[in-house]
């Protein structure tokens, strides 16, 4: 698994298919979401998600500190063989500490 800064996310963010492992009731809370993620929670939504998704495609995993989408890149490599996989280290946290820093 490699990790990624929320800096290099949203530099590069049309190059990556953004896939949020967070709850729904989540995306609602202070940390927001990132618009063009796809939702997919950790657990059987994740396994459906990865049974059907493109393997050949860069994918960032995205949760509100970034453990959850430590564990979800995990499932991705050592179950589905993805190997184009980053976790966005701090998540949506540290996502919005950068969208308050460039303001």
């Amino acid at each position: 698994m490699q990790e990624i800064t929320p800096q290099e996310t949203y530099e590069h963010k049309d190059r990556f298919v953004l896939v949020d492992v967070r709850e729904p009731y989540e995306l609602a809370g202070p940390e927001g979401k990132i618009e063009g993620a796809l939702l997919a929670t950790l657990g059987h939504e994740l396994i459906a998600f990865l049974e059907t998704a493109d393997s050949s495609k860069e994918y960032v995993f995205i949760c509100r500190r970034g453990h959850r989408s430590a564990q979800a890149c995990d499932l991705a490599l050592s179950t589905y063989g993805f190997e184009k996989i980053y976790n966005m280290q701090g998540g949506m946290m540290a996502w919005n500490e950068m969208l308050r820093h460039m303001k």
